[in-house]
């Protein structure tokens, strides 16, 4: 018995006087990860099906985006978005960093390839939207798939009153953003792509149940070094939000953009010459979102924009949605009408969607 006691004794000490095992780092820890995917029944009118190079009627494969999402440290953490729009590529949506304590003046820090804070719907997945498609003022202005930069940005969120006040500017790479239409598109030698800048403002506040949200942003810069091409533009994004339980609510939304671009066009007067223009354009969007019950919504938009490019060009749309969530927020379906009509082409588009929207993991296809 006192052999025994005394061998406890020693294993005793011998643990005590180890070296204690370093905890594990927090980078070690697994990050949430999360798919989304996103299929679609759709049903167009013949001009439009012409137009696009499809079947009247067809499935479609919109997309299947992998989410990546953890703390670095307790100070910091990183984002990841890729995105498989068809069967053959993938596509980087976004890799960040982000700071998010541990500065001056609550300032955060974000670092890469991320959503630009122009507007409020920039900053989304298209697959939040239940109209499906991103506005028309997106499309021209920014590009056909929003502005996902590679930059840095510094914000700040400041209490002022009961209110929330956001500050945030933005640096980034002007070779992100829309210029499909300049001049000199296939020449091979290009100028190292320059630097331009955004920022935006915004005031959020609660009313008992109702919430507000209200912003302002610029953005401006040389878009084009080949051929010294600036740009200038203004946003304007507000979102009411009713809820009362979790059985009804109403989302408004409504968000305008101003752009002043020039752009270059072949000069058919002088060999091999372009010509310079400022085009002004602008554009609107809303939209309202009803919810009646748990998991059904309904909901009508409007869309209309000036083409940034083309001088008068000008595009309309409008229509509505009805959606359901079979269980909690793991799935989505939407059937969505759309209507559209534009200068740029000679007939009138119409379009019925069957969306068929899955989630696996923390982010899921929730509603608006």
């Amino acid at each position: 018995m006192k052999s025994n006691l005394c061998s406890l004794v020693g294993a005793l000490s011998v643990l005590l006087a180890a070296p204690p095992r370093p905890a594990p780092a927090q980078t070690l820890a697994n990050p949430d990860i999360s798919v989304i995917g996103d299929f679609r029944l759709a049903a167009r009118n013949g001009e439009l099906a012409d137009a696009v190079g499809a079947r009247p009627v067809q499935f479609e494969f919109e997309e299947l985006e992998f989410n990546f999402n953890g703390y670095l440290n307790p100070y910091m953490r990183a984002d990841v978005t890729v995105a498989l729009p068809d069967f053959e590529s993938l596509d980087l949506e976004e890799a960040s960093m982000t700071v998010l304590r541990g500065l001056p003046l609550s300032t955060q820090f974000r670092v890469g390839k991320y959503f630009l804070d122009f507007g409020k719907l920039n900053t989304q997945h298209p697959h939040q939207w239940p109209w499906m498609e991103p506005p028309l003022m997106m499309r021209t202005m920014l590009g056909e798939e929003g502005l996902r930069p590679l930059g840095a940005q510094l914000s700040t969120l400041q209490a002022v009153g009961e209110s929330a006040v956001t500050l945030s500017l933005n640096a980034f790479r002007a070779d992100a953003f829309a210029h499909e239409h300049a001049a000199h598109e296939e020449d091979e030698d290009e100028s190292p792509p320059e630097t331009m800048f955004s920022g935006r403002l915004s005031w959020f506040h609660t009313f008992d149940v109702t919430s507000v949200e209200a912003g302002l942003s610029a953005l401006g810069g040389r878009y084009d070094a080949a051929e010294a091409l600036d740009v200038t533009m203004g946003a304007f994004d507000f979102k009411l939000r009713w809820r009362p339980d979790t059985y009804r609510s109403v989302n408004v939304i409504a968000e305008s953009m101003l752009s002043e671009r020039e752009v270059a066009y072949e000069d058919t007067t002088a060999a091999g010459g372009h010509e310079v223009r400022e085009v002004s354009a602008a554009g609107a969007f809303a939209a309202i979102q009803v919810q009646f019950r748990r998991r059904w919504d309904t909901g009508a938009y409007f869309d209309s924009t000036e083409d940034a490019v083309e001088e008068g060009a000008k595009t309309t749309a409008g229509g509505a949605w009805f959606a359901f969530m079979p269980a909690e927020e793991t799935a989505r379906f939407n059937l969505v009408y759309r209507y559209e009509t534009s200068d740029l082409y000679d007939f009138e588009s119409h379009g019925v969607s069957l969306q068929f929207i899955f989630g696996l993991g923390p982010h899921r296809p929730h509603r608006f």
